[in-house]
Formats: structure tokens, C-alpha cells, sequence
């Protein structure tokens, strides 16, 4: 995952691109719009559970100086879009053959293919492994990034017509996850990450709502 000084390098920019908006307007935009950000989203809850929970997320973005809705989608674009490195490439190949039997490029398309179009009564539990698995992808050489780009921008439309809310699609995720595995070891983490993700200080989805 991507660190928090590699978060924080963009601090100052992103202060002073926001400093002069909101001093002329003086309040915050009544709506921002992000679909790029919104797509990576639908896989969030993997990359807040890679930074350690919904607290240490919200603990980088108080420690950032990100205040103002705005400064929180351009940290969260930081985090969420590509949060993968190249470095960690041979262990997301490890897992990917180990628990996907993916073995190359062709082998992830065809994955993310069946996920996508499968009938599935926890489909957020698909859409989200979909953006997961994609990002994991880049990281490793087998996609680039226009392909994850248009594999999540692909997803996003999916999961909003299905859902309402992120409330929602998170707690369909999370009945997927259970029904896959209830005693993954990893439950815990994920099932709190799932009932807070919406509601935590500085949380992302409290600024972009997956429909409007």
C-alpha cells in the first residue's frame, strides 16, 4: 500500500491549491463530484482494511491537514486510486495464483469477467473483489492504468444501479463475505471496516454518496 509519507508529500500543494477557492468563496461547494475516485470506492473497504481500519485512515487525513471536503477527495485520490505498489508484486502474484488460480494477464480479464456478469445474490461482494483485484493487476505489470481505469468505470454504473446507498452496498459486501468464508480470519476487521466505513470522522463516503 501506498505510505503515509507518500500522502503527505502532497500536503502543501493541495493546501495551496484550496486556500485561495475558499477564500473567495468562503464556505465549501455544496456538492463534489469525483467518478474516477467513486469507481476505486467500490473496492475501498480492501484499502482501508490495508491501512489498518477506518481509524488509521481517518488518523492520516487529520495528520495531512485535510479539513475541507475538497482536500478530502484529493487525499482520498491518494490513497484509493492505485494504492498498490510495484514492489509488492510478487506476493499479489503468490495470491492471486493460490486463491484465484490466476496466473497472468488473460486469466484476471476472464476472472473479472465472470464476476462482473455472474448471477449472485451478494453482488457488491463481486463488484468490490472486481476494483480489488484490478488495482492488484496494476501492480503487478499485468494491467496498466487506462485498463483499471475503464474496468472500475465499468463497475461503478453496476453496483449504483443496484444499490442506493453505500449503507447498502456494504452491507450486501459483507453478507457476501460471511457467506464465502465466516470463519476467514480476517472477518473481524472486515465486518467493523464495513459498519463504520460510512460513518467514521473524515470518511470519503460521507462526501461522495454512490447515487446522488
Amino acid at each position: 500500500m501506498k505510505t503515509l509519507q507518500h500522502l503527505t508529500k502532497a500536503t502543501f500543494v493541495l493546501l495551496c491549491l484550496t486556500l485561495p477557492l475558499l477564500q473567495s468563496c468562503g464556505s465549501e461547494p455544496e456538492t463534489i463530484e469525483d467518478q474516477q475516485l467513486s469507481s476505486f470506492m467500490v473496492g475501498g473497504i480492501y484499502f482501508i482494511n490495508g491501512y489498518g481500519g477506518t481509524n488509521a485512515v481517518s488518523t492520516m487525513m487529520q495528520s495531512a491537514g485535510y479539513t475541507t471536503n475538497k482536500q478530502l477527495v484529493n487525499g482520498y485520490k491518494e490513497i484509493f486510486e492505485f494504492p498498490f505498489e510495484s514492489s509488492q508484486a510478487s506476493g499479489i502474484k503468490s495470491m492471486f495464483s493460490s486463491m484465484w488460480d490466476i496466473s497472468n494477464k488473460n486469466d484476471l480479464l476472464e476472472t473479472i469477467e465472470d464476476l462482473k456478469t455472474r448471477e449472485h445474490p451478494y453482488k457488491a461482494w463481486d463488484y468490490a473483489r472486481i476494483v480489488n483485484n484490478a488495482c492488484m493487476g496494476y501492480a503487478t505489470g499485468w494491467l496498466t492504468k487506462d485498463e483499471v481505469i475503464n474496468i472500475n468505470k465499468e463497475v461503478l454504473p453496476l453496483a449504483q444501479e443496484k444499490f442506493k446507498t453505500w449503507e447498502e452496498f456494504y452491507t450486501n459486501y459483507n453478507k457476501g463475505r460471511i457467506d464465502w468464508n465466516p470463519d476467514d480470519e480476517q472477518g473481524e476487521s472486515f465486518e467493523k471496516i464495513a459498519s463504520t466505513i460510512t460513518t467514521y470522522n473524515n470518511s470519503i463516503y460521507k462526501i461522495l454518496p454512490l447515487n446522488k
